[in-house]
């Protein structure tokens, strides 16, 4: 049925215009078959529905449909370029946090490692201390690989 419409509207492209005017007959045939014609329908089959063809449009209504597909073609690459642009910034913008989370990352790391030596250079400190210290560092350490490592 879809196969029928489709060479109906094809023909009807391929009419030139002043055929165009004409009726198209739907027509049923045994077994519900569909089918087109532009003349009467054919022995076997009986008219369903006759469809008037709509006129050819005209030439300034063509050039109006050219021109507005012309700015609509030209809007929608300026929409491209945009969201591109836009798509560009953000990576940016992440690579930025990123790099400044990366950084503190790596200062906290390198804090807690030189609180821990000052504490272990003091004649009385705690392990406690110590394995607290350890833990945060490896938990930093951890972090930065993640966000960090390529």
């Amino acid at each position: 049925m879809m196969q029928s419409a489709f060479a109906a509207w094809l023909l009807a492209l391929a009419i030139p215009g002043t055929l165009l005017a004409q009726q198209i007959q739907r027509c049923e045939g045994p077994g519900g078959k569909i089918t087109y014609s532009n003349t009467e329908c054919p022995a076997g089959t009986q008219s369903v529905t006759a469809l008037q063809a709509a006129p050819a449009p005209s030439p300034e209504a063509q050039k109006a449909a050219r021109d507005k597909a012309a700015i609509d073609a030209q809007a929608a690459q300026q929409l491209g370029q945009a969201r591109q642009q836009q798509q560009a910034l953000a990576t940016t913008q992440q690579q930025s946090q990123r790099d400044a989370d990366c950084a503190y990352l790596r200062g906290e790391i390198d804090s807690i490692r030189r609180l821990r030596n000052a504490l272990v250079n003091r004649p009385i400190y705690s392990l406690d201390d110590l394995d607290q210290m350890d833990r945060h560092v490896t938990g930093l350490q951890e972090q930065y690989r993640r966000a960090c490592s390529p």
